[in-house]
């Protein structure tokens, strides 16, 4: 049986990147030997991996990577070659700046899996670096759209493959009967990305005439007292909720109505693909990469990034043509259809697709 080793910064954290490598560790633990290997912590995973997958780590506390960055490569290649690891998947593109000197001269597959679009480095050059050291050292490079594999094929001189896996939708339930009762859901960090500041501003002037609907902000995040500020200023109190992270997420799709995405940039958002299959019609900010990937005409709703004077017409756009309950039933009904194109058993045959050429 191979071993396929996934690498990644943290197990222990609640992000959108932990989430889908998890479900697809899950499923692929049915034909290969799984382990997951954080850079550092990783011993109390927040998401539920299966019994037979080993999770370790290279440092057990947070540490200076600039400082440790050769102690961290001698201790992944080692981890490596002690337990006869197959292939070594990068939950991000920067870990390849570990990993590629690791696996120099070892007879290990190096797997590259982006989350972020190309044009996105979060304000490190390193990771610009690690992307170009990837597309010349690693086997193959994963990415989430068909936009971004142009733009890494359009900026990279590459010798590796580059190819287009979807996140999954890791939550298809079997029914979806839902009510219009005027709740807009928005889940995620609270950062600067996710853009929740101008959602605010957004649902200032929306809540003006449309006074009838709600707006519940669920997540963590640095930016949680700037939000709560803008709240305050604005007298937002009676129809915005801002609530703590809950793994029992599901109470929240279910209650709601739509889903809005205020994300400044994206890679592949889990969270559209959770809420359309619950049935959710969405409202996003067409971003570089995923909303218009997911979002089609017939359940949802698109407008022009970072604008969030278009973000509150969209949303009272959204909110009057739900008004009509036949209509928004039809919407419903669309999102969850829609969603089916990323269950994860059409994703996990694309990565089985993929591992399967380091077996012939």
């Amino acid at each position: 049986m191979k071993k396929l080793c996934f690498f990644c910064g943290s197990l222990n954290s609640s992000g959108g990147t932990e989430r889908v490598s998890t479900i697809i560790g899950n499923k692929l633990s049915d034909k290969y030997e799984v382990f997951f290997l954080s850079l550092c912590c990783g011993d109390n995973p927040y998401f539920e991996l299966n019994d037979n997958i080993k999770v370790d780590y290279l440092f057990e506390h947070k540490v200076s990577f600039i400082k440790n960055i050769f102690p961290a490569i001698l201790k992944l290649r080692r981890y490596v070659k002690e337990n006869n690891i197959d292939v070594l998947i990068n939950v991000e593109s920067l870990l390849c700046l570990f990993s590629v000197p690791a696996l120099t001269f070892l007879d290990v597959k190096n797997i590259c899996w982006e989350h972020f679009n190309f044009k996105v480095n979060l304000g490190l050059k390193s990771r610009t670096i690690a992307r170009h050291l990837a597309t010349r050292f690693c086997d193959d490079i994963i990415v989430l759209t068909e936009r971004d594999r142009e733009m890494w094929l359009e900026n990279t001189y590459h010798k590796s493959n580059i190819s287009v896996v979807n996140n999954p939708s890791s939550c298809l339930i079997s029914n979806v009967e839902k009510n219009n009762n005027k709740l807009l859901l928005s889940v995620g960090r609270l950062s600067y990305q996710k853009g929740y500041d101008l959602l605010l501003e957004a649902w200032r002037i929306v809540i003006l005439t449309r006074k009838d609907w709600r707006l519940k902000i669920i997540g963590n995040g640095e930016d949680y007292h700037k939000l709560k500020k803008i709240i305050t200023d604005y007298q937002l109190e009676d129809s915005v909720e801002l609530i703590e992270e809950t793994k029992d997420i599901e109470t929240y799709y279910l209650s709601s109505s739509l889903y809005v995405m205020s994300s400044r940039f994206e890679g592949f958002p889990m969270v559209l693909l959770e809420a359309s299959s619950y049935g959710l019609p969405m409202i996003s900010f067409d971003c570089n990469t995923g909303p218009s990937e997911i979002i089609t005409e017939d359940c949802g709703w698109l407008c022009q990034p970072n604008d969030y004077i278009k973000l509150s017409k969209c949303m009272l756009k959204a909110f009057n043509e739900c008004d009509d309950n036949e209509k928004y039933n039809n919407l419903s009904l669309s999102a969850y259809e829609n969603s089916k194109r990323f269950c994860i058993k059409n994703i996990i045959e694309d990565w089985n697709y993929i591992l399967g050429r380091y077996e012939q």
